[in-house]
């Protein structure tokens, strides 16, 4: 499947399907697309999008990977995943039980932004899922103390939901994330999958991200593991981005020209070829 001129990237997207974890009681939602040709085995990508962001983010790699099992995952209180105050290893075992009931073999994770943070959890706790691990514009989280109130940035955002409705606030979020001239397309779809975000979401997301630190994970990562950058990203810093590369210095660094906090939309083309090009390097072209 590719995107023809008069198709809609909301038009790529799966239809959402409800995961139930029997142990927890935790309801997930997420995007299943089966691949359209089994020539020969390729593994299944999971996508964990950003506090932006939701299943829906990813329509362009649904439509790119068609020869690929594709999964894309929303996080607590996003799309119709159930909200719940957990931290990031509570995220990642109920993610990780997800796609144990889904697929055998290990998986390729995709993590952007707070879905890299998850990932890199996801790597270092379930390393039996995963086959490499693809961290975009993403951070080590704030690590702040337990206990400690949500920071103000995600404190605004919340009240800022509680009074805009969605057409106000998409608009806002997308605004403080991406760079230069962009596809008034893109920019709506981007608008329409932030402006669905609920309070629930901010606050669990928001919790989560404020209270990690990866620092001592990310040596118990074992599959390999690549790191995405946008040249003109001004939410994640260059100084976060160092200290994420010196806790992983056998990851493979993939900067990307010209693109913002939305690199996998901004320049879809670009992510996806880094993507291709990293398992090829790694897992010998699957």
């Amino acid at each position: 499947m590719s995107i023809t001129q008069n198709q809609t990237l909301i038009d790529c997207l799966p239809p959402i399907s409800i995961f139930y974890n029997q142990k927890t009681g935790i309801v997930t939602s997420y995007r299943r697309q089966q691949p359209e040709f089994l020539d020969r085995p390729r593994p299944t990508l999971v996508f964990l999008h950003g506090f932006n962001g939701s299943s829906k983010s990813w329509a362009c790699q649904f439509a790119h990977f068609t020869d690929h099992e594709v999964i894309a995952v929303d996080a607590p209180g996003f799309g119709q995943s159930q909200a719940y105050d957990g931290d990031m290893a509570t995220i990642a075992g109920e993610v990780a039980a997800l796609i144990s009931s889904l697929v055998t073999d290990k998986v390729v994770i995709i993590g952007h932004s707070m879905g890299g943070m998850l990932a890199q959890v996801l790597g270092a706790l379930h390393p039996e899922l995963c086959a490499a691990i693809i961290l975009s514009c993403t951070h080590k989280g704030r690590a702040q103390p337990t206990g400690t109130p949500l920071g103000p940035a995600v404190i605004e955002r919340i009240e800022q939901r509680k009074i805009m409705d969605d057409a106000a606030y998409g608009a806002l979020r997308v605004g403080k994330m991406l760079a230069g001239e962009i596809d008034p397309k893109i920019v709506q779809f981007l608008a329409m999958v932030a402006g669905e975000i609920r309070v629930e979401g901010i606050r669990s997301g928001g919790l989560a991200m404020h209270h990690l630190d990866t620092t001592d994970l990310l040596a118990k990562i074992v599959a390999p593991v690549a790191i995405f950058t946008g040249s003109e990203d001004i939410v994640v810093t260059p100084e976060a981005i160092t200290a994420l590369k010196m806790c992983l210095p056998q990851a493979r660094y993939f900067p990307i020209a010209g693109v913002g906090h939305a690199p996998y939309c901004e320049d879809a083309t670009s992510f996806n070829v880094a993507i291709k090009q990293f398992l090829a390097e790694v897992l010998k072209g699957q």
